[in-house]
């Protein structure tokens, strides 16, 4: 697929096909996931590729049980009321937190916090915390869009990760790892759709904040 069809392509997808994915292909998305940019070219990334059905159902169960909580916290807020948007939300939510299981791919993406030099949670780390997750992301975004060049949606969430430890403990990772994100792994259920952006130019400053870009000029 051409690049810019694959980058403006890429909705976080939320209904999925129980269908497998090829061997070849999921080792082609990670491969692909594996050359992305790094602080120091420390490749601080570790992925768990989870594809049994009775672990896919316990990543379901603590998922759901965090979806409640969050919605009614993010999205519910003690309204009276809600948007569209919102109820729109709260629906895909509903339907992606009680199908997740059938998704045939999760992967858990993990961050080697030893080889970014920085304690975890001390000032360094929170004060150059961009230096740190800036060498995780963009293997998770290279995962997301290699997966779309083959037809293979993908989500990204990390819900999972205030449940550390719980996830840490079922996959047999060790302490020293950091759950960064969930991302599932499937065929769309209905397709790919270009996802809903503002326009960029409003967005855009020429040298300084207080000066518009040229084209927004006109």
């Amino acid at each position: 697929m051409d690049f810019f069809e694959v980058a403006t392509s890429t909705p976080t997808v939320r209904r999925f096909l129980d269908r497998p994915i090829p061997e070849a292909d999921l080792m082609k998305v990670l491969e692909t996931a594996n050359m992305a940019p790094s602080g120091s070219n420390a490749q601080p990334w570790e992925f768990v590729i989870v594809r049994e059905p009775d672990a896919r159902r316990k990543i379901q169960s603590t998922y759901e049980e965090l979806w409640g909580p969050y919605k009614e916290s993010a999205i519910i807020r003690g309204r009276t009321t809600l948007s569209a948007r919102a109820v729109k939300a709260i629906k895909v939510g509903d339907e992606f937190a009680a199908t997740l299981a059938i998704v045939p791919v999760h992967i858990l993406v993990f961050l080697d916090r030893p080889k970014m030099r920085v304690e975890r949670g001390s000032a360094d780390d929170l004060f150059n915390f961009g230096a740190t997750y800036g060498s995780i992301f963009p293997a998770i975004e290279l995962l997301m869009l290699s997966a779309r060049a083959l037809g293979i949606g993908s989500a990204m969430t990390t819900m999972l990760s205030s449940r550390e430890p719980e996830t840490k403990a079922m996959l047999g990772v060790p302490e020293l790892y950091q759950l960064i994100a969930l991302i599932p792994l499937g065929y769309p259920d209905g397709g790919f759709k270009r996802p809903y952006r503002k326009p960029v130019l409003p967005r855009l400053h020429d040298g300084r904040w207080d000066r518009a870009w040229p084209l927004s000029r006109q």
